[in-house]
Parts: structure tokens; C-alpha cells; sequence
């Protein structure tokens, strides 16, 4: 529903071929995933054995930092795919790529409250550590720090304020939005997933297997992951936090930031849906829908109902 990228053309197969016969030797075959829009993904098979490849989205970008981040979250617990290749520029396809393991299972619309609370656990370790700077993850190949795409935080709300946002929200709506801006910017920018909800979480046989899909990691705010979910799966978020808080404590009035974090994030969506060049009426499915989904966060926040 929410889909609105054009999905990238396939690398050509002859230089797939040869990356992977250099990675794996001749015996595999290999086929796209369904899931990468802007990004290629590949699905490799060897035997019994499944991989990924991925093929960086700009030809500048190097996914050793991708193979960088991944390495550190398994050297702290962090339940994520292996990477056993990684080339920060292949002749043959003209990008970076990066082989990894398959994380085992798959993601499933309603995992057990036990699958949703390991994965809040592993967040939290992913949301702890800095970022230098706001925005997507620079990938050229560097270390800690991470480094943000800004330095400072920049905002893609409307100005001036509040643009075609008046179409979907009422007066009082839009006045808790203006005000939750300064909230948003008070501190400094940590590591998040970026696309977090249950279609990264996997389970095998009932238990949690890992996170996958690190493609949109940025600098952003500590309860950025959390409102994204929040947004998509507000009934399972009191699990997710209950494996979250075992790693990370959070305040006692750490619904009203995440809810702060949702609403934001649902009106920077729809800003860019009814801006240039989509330029998407309010009754477009996938706008209203958005503004439903921020419109229960709002009231939510505003009368504590957690």
C-alpha cells in the first residue's frame, strides 16, 4: 500500500554470474527478492545453503560500513545476518555489493508476544549507539562514529507552516504538531534501523531469529525505531518495550516521546506525498490512511492513553 518508489531495473546476469562464481564458485543459482524496491536484493542459493546479496543504491556508496555496522551488532549480541562478502566496488556491476547469511524463519503479521520482546531487546542495542550527524548513514567505508548525511538537524515539514497539512488536520491537530518540532531536536543523534516493524522480524519453529534489512540506518533521534513501529503496530508495541526495557530503561513518560516520534514521521510521509512531484489528493488510499494512523497517535498523546 505503501509502496511508491520504482522498483530498479535487474543487474545483468552475466555480471551477477561472475561476481558470485568468485564469491561461491560455479554451483549456485540466484534469484531477486520481491521485497528490494530501491535497493537489489538477490536471493543466492548453494545446496541447502541460503545467501543475500545486495548491490549498493549509489554507485559512491561503499557497503563496507554496511559490513561494518553488521559485524559490531553481532560482536554485541545483536541477532543479525553474517556478512561474508564485501567489495566496495565491483567492476562488473559498477557498485558495492555485500554477501550475507540468511537470517533463519521468516516474519509473520502477529509473532508471539516472546518473538516481539526479543527483537525490542536487540533494538535497543542498535539505538544506543552514535551517530555524528542527522539523517541516512554516509556510506563510504568508515568506522566508528558512524556520520550522519547533516550535521545539524534538518526537517522535511512544510514552510511555511503548514502547507498542504491543513487539508488533512484541524487547527488543535496541527498546533500539537508545531509544537512537538523542538522536542524532536533536543538531543543528539543515535543509530536506528530506519525501517523498523515486524515485516525485520523473524522467527524459525516460535523463537525469534533476528533483524533483518539495515538498508535505511540513519542518525536520528533515541525514539525514532519506536515511533515508526508505533505507527505500523501500535497493539504490539508494549511487548516490543518490555524487551526493550531490559536493555535500555527508558523515562516514565516514555510513551509521549514515542508517540511524539510517530506523529512527526507519519507527517513528514505525507508532506512528501502531497508535495512535488506526487502531488496526491487527501483522498489517495495511502494518504488517508497515514493521516488516520497520525490522527490515533495525537489523541493517544494527548490523553495518556498508553
Amino acid at each position: 500500500m505503501i509502496g511508491c518508489v520504482a522498483r530498479k531495473p535487474d543487474i545483468a546476469r552475466g555480471a551477477l554470474e561472475a561476481l558470485l562464481s568468485r564469491v561461491f564458485g560455479p554451483a549456485v543459482s540466484f534469484e531477486r527478492t520481491a521485497e528490494g524496491v530501491s535497493t537489489q536484493v538477490y536471493r543466492v542459493f548453494r545446496g541447502d545453503e541460503v545467501f543475500y546479496l545486495r548491490i549498493a543504491e549509489e554507485p559512491d556508496d561503499n557497503l563496507e560500513t554496511d559490513a561494518l555496522v553488521h559485524h559490531e551488532l553481532r560482536r554485541r549480541g545483536v541477532k543479525v545476518a553474517e556478512v561474508i562478502h564485501v567489495d566496495p566496488f565491483d567492476d562488473g556491476i559498477g557498485r558495492s555489493t555485500m554477501v550475507t547469511t540468511a537470517v533463519a524463519g521468516a516474519a509473520t503479521e502477529h509473532p508471539s508476544a516472546a518473538v516481539v520482546e526479543a527483537a525490542g531487546a536487540d533494538l535497543a542495542v542498535i539505538n544506543q549507539l552514535p551517530v555524528r550527524g542527522w539523517g541516512f548513514v554516509r556510506r563510504r567505508g568508515h568506522g566508528w562514529p558512524l556520520e550522519g548525511a547533516y550535521r545539524d538537524h534538518v526537517s522535511s515539514l512544510p514552510s511555511p507552516w503548514p502547507g498542504r497539512l491543513a487539508e488533512l488536520f484541524d487547527p488543535a491537530e496541527l498546533a500539537v504538531i508545531e509544537d512537538l518540532l523542538p522536542e524532536e531536536r533536543a538531543g543528539p543523534a543515535v543509530l536506528n534501523h530506519g525501517d523498523f516493524d515486524l515485516t525485520q522480524v523473524f522467527h524459525d519453529g516460535g523463537r525469534y531469529s533476528g533483524l533483518i534489512d539495515f538498508g535505511e540506518i540513519r542518525g536520528a533521534e533515541p525514539f525514532f525505531d519506536l515511533g515508526h513501529f508505533a505507527l505500523h503496530h501500535d497493539a504490539e508495541l508494549a511487548a516490543l518495550l518490555v524487551g526493550y526495557q531490559r536493555v535500555r530503561p527508558l523515562s516514565a513518560d516514555h510513551l509521549r516521546s514515542i508517540r511524539r516520534s510517530a506523529i512527526l514521521l507519519g507527517c513528514r510521509q505525507l508532506w512528501g506525498w502531497l508535495a512535488p512531484p506526487r502531488n496526491r489528493a487527501p483522498s489517495h488510499p495511502v494518504v488517508s490512511y497515514r493521516t488516520e494512523q497520525v490522527k490515533r497517535q495525537i489523541h493517544r498523546r494527548s490523553v495518556g492513553n498508553h
